[in-house]
């Protein structure tokens, strides 16, 4: 989070510190975000010299502020309130305020990961906010890939292709949109979607059903091709480094994993892996019987039309 910290949020995180901490809770609490992190160097006081709470609050929070972890040192305090800090829990002063503040600035908190994102009402950004270049998250990811890409844009007018392949992002944009997930690439036959927050597997899975759901309505309704718009889906998770750079995504091991699972997967079909299976709830699960004789995966859902 890099965003512009007003001076009243400022100063009732610098009172919060240094009223319900001493300097060395404040130290731990701010090596956890930053592992690294020196007071003496920060401020410049001789280590020789005790430095006053009010000093170390104040440096503490500029620094989180400018270093883009203020929703990690806003989650930090709550998570002191709540569960402690070297096994004491300490009650905030102004956690109210801190949160309402944050909350103003256009986040949110997310009660599963236990961390603040950016509400979706007021923006949208790939890393949603708050995960951090290099550092690693659990992902689930879904891999859409249109079948017979080729074939289509031979067969078909170029404004009837970029018409039909906006359709198609505009529909999983609106399955993915109300479930939190966020485009990571998009190379018009397709791409990859990402999800972190909440119940993210059942988000995933979700979403590529409705996608499916969707997309038989259209090809009935929309479609102007001169055949059915078909699409493979994958969903897979695991864990992976953030990354803002495509090159490298498409390096990442998890990502690579997410791509077999989609060209395994058939025509009209969600295949999911069985990383993913396990963490869906029984009345979901059902519905992804596995391929063939494979008890490991993958499991596909297709569409049961009458």
């Amino acid at each position: 989070m890099a965003a512009k910290i007003p001076t009243a949020l400022r100063n009732f995180c610098i009172r919060a510190l240094s009223e319900s901490m001493d300097i060395r809770t404040m130290n731990h609490l701010i090596k956890n975000l930053i592992p690294d992190y020196d007071i003496y160097k920060q401020t410049g006081f001789p280590s020789s010299i005790a430095i006053p709470n009010i000093d170390v609050a104040r440096q503490i929070v500029s620094d989180v502020t400018q270093t883009g972890k203020f929703c990690s040192f806003v989650q930090a305090l709550v998570d002191a309130q709540d569960t402690g800090i070297m096994g004491r829990r300490y009650s905030i002063s102004f956690l109210r305020e801190i949160i309402k503040g944050t909350y103003d600035l256009g986040y949110v908190f997310d009660s599963v990961s236990k961390m603040f994102v950016e509400n979706p009402n007021f923006r949208k950004t790939r890393n949603w906010g708050v995960l951090e270049k290099g550092k690693e998250y659990l992902f689930v990811f879904l891999d859409i890939d249109i079948v017979g890409n080729s074939r289509l844009v031979r067969s078909n007018p170029h404004n009837t292709i970029q018409k039909t392949y906006a359709d198609l992002r505009s529909l999983v944009n609106r399955s993915i949109d109300k479930r939190n997930g966020r485009f990571w690439k998009w190379e018009g036959d397709g791409g990859l979607v990402a999800f972190f927050f909440g119940d993210k597997h059942t988000a995933a899975v979700l979403s590529a059903m409705e996608i499916m759901h969707e997309l038989y309505i259209y090809n009935r309704t929309s479609c102007v091709l001169n055949e059915p718009l078909a699409v493979r889906i994958g969903v897979h998770s695991g864990s992976c480094e953030y990354s803002a750079n495509d090159e490298q995504l498409d390096e990442l091991e998890t990502i690579k994993e997410t791509h077999d699972v989609e060209k395994a997967a058939d025509p009209d079909s969600v295949f999911i892996s069985i990383v993913v299976k396990v963490m869906l709830d029984e009345f979901i699960s059902v519905l992804f019987p596995p391929v063939g004789t494979k008890k490991n995966g993958p499991f596909r859902y297709t569409l049961e039309l009458e």
